[in-house]
């Protein structure tokens, strides 16, 4: 076959234009994606495998050659993550990695989130990115730009010495990266990287447009997939599913999508304590050549095998993300307030999200409920009404014109009518003069 003359199709050029560019790549990442469909939760590891790489070759001081901003501060990246943050696994390697290596000074992790489980509903990865405001860290990031050089690295002659210039790279750049990266968590987690002799300024424009060409794609999916008023009388009795596939082959896309899974072995509950025969957890220990403390670890907790996906790049998780909405079937809206996409239970009307916006301390359920409050008592002519008579009775109770039992019983009925009268069923004058004959022992003012 002449490759020269090889024209590459539309969904092999939809596929190279979300791969990178000469100045960046794109799939250069690595995360673990685990879905617990009891509670509709994805599980997201981002994979330090090659976090300490460089570390562990046998030339230590051609490694310490990438320990420069070891005093880099990763908080103020994770602050940026709204979902919990479990770094338990990571720092547990490193502590025993650094003390097996004492010579080795303790620094920060090249990504903040290496070694790291996310933890978040189904779905809200996806919504959140959708929804992330790339535009205005890109104008921060353009402003920044002019802050850094280019820094001269060596020509990368074996693939350690690539994997060392490619950290050298993001060390040196990685306000720059993180800024637009950790917009969302779900980008957060697939940081671009940067090639060496790029144009930084190109490398970061590429990347802007990379992440507003998937938020505008993903946008378009979940109207096309889920939005009940587009093209209702076409696509209004079609499921999410036949949708997603349809919109497949409108795009010209082949009708299947592939993803990296294997199983995997995971902890799970602890079982109720029991009394050990130690003896012969030891006679099984020294036969099986296993540690008495890790057999004892896997008698007391049951472990699991689950599904768990290896994804490489943003749009892979995405895409991973979007066929799991769909695969379990879960209810989506858009919400009354906000206008972004929200899953719900299908058992109650739902008409608002739960999400907590930036700037703000309560959700849109919650801010809705007291805004449609306020706006129905703003509309209910009857509760000022009632609310006037009220303090005028009550005045006169505590001069003794009015008894307290009859006032008592006066408030029930008034409430018994103000409502009567928030429903229509009688007139807002007909309860004023309802109010007015109740203790005639005082003239009516004239209207």
């Amino acid at each position: 076959m002449d490759l020269k003359n090889y024209q590459l199709s539309e969904y092999e050029e939809y596929l190279l234009e979300r791969t990178g560019t000469e100045n960046v790549a794109f799939n250069d990442g690595m995360v673990y994606v685990t879905y617990h469909s009891g509670n509709n939760s994805t599980e997201l590891m981002k994979s330090n495998d090659d976090e300490f790489v460089t570390l562990c070759i046998n030339s230590k001081d051609r490694a310490r050659s990438i320990q420069a901003h070891s005093d880099d501060d990763n908080s103020e990246w994770l602050d940026n993550i709204r979902f919990p943050v479990d770094s338990t696994e990571i720092d547990e390697f490193e502590k025993m990695f650094y003390e097996h290596n004492p010579d080795i000074e303790p620094q920060q992790k090249n990504n903040p989130l290496s070694g790291c489980k996310v933890t978040l509903p189904l779905g809200e990865a996806l919504f959140e990115f959708v929804y992330a405001d790339f535009d205005s860290l890109y104008k921060e990031v353009k402003v920044s730009l002019r802050m850094y050089e280019d820094i001269d690295l060596p020509n990368a002659d074996n693939e350690m010495q690539d994997m060392i210039n490619r950290y050298q790279i993001y060390r040196n750049y990685k306000w720059l990266i993180n800024h637009l990266a950790f917009g969302s968590t779900a980008s957060a987690l697939f940081p671009p990287a940067i090639t060496q002799d790029a144009d930084l300024a190109a490398a970061m424009l590429d990347y802007y447009k990379y992440l507003i060409m998937l938020q505008k794609e993903y946008r378009d999916i979940l109207e096309f997939c889920f939005e009940s008023k587009y093209y209702s009388e076409v696509l209004g009795d079609m499921t999410a599913s036949a949708r997603y596939y349809l919109y497949r082959k409108i795009n010209n896309m082949p009708p299947f999508v592939e993803f990296n899974e294997g199983r995997r072995l995971i902890m799970g509950d602890k079982k109720s304590p029991l009394n050990y025969d130690f003896s012969a957890f030891a006679d099984f220990a020294q036969e099986h050549d296993i540690d008495v403390a890790t057999l004892i670890y896997f008698h007391n907790y049951n472990h699991n095998p689950v599904l768990r996906y290896r994804c490489e790049s943003l749009h892979e998780f995405l895409e991973l993300e979007l066929c799991k909405l769909i695969e379990y079937k879960v209810n989506l809206k858009c919400c009354e307030r906000c206008g972004q996409w929200f899953t719900y239970k299908g058992n109650y009307d739902a008409r608002y999200c739960n999400r907590i916006h930036l700037g703000e301390l309560r959700s849109c359920r919650d801010l809705a409920a007291e805004e449609n409050y306020k706006l129905k008592m703003e509309k209910n002519e009857a509760l000022p009404i009632y609310r006037k008579y009220y303090r005028r009775y009550s005045a006169r109770v505590k001069v003794n014109q009015i008894k307290k039992n009859d006032f008592k019983k006066w408030k029930y009925e008034a409430l018994v009518k103000r409502d009567e009268c928030s429903a229509g069923n009688i007139t807002p004058e007909e309860y004023i003069d309802w109010l007015e004959d109740c203790f005639p022992n005082r003239k009516r003012k004239d209207k």
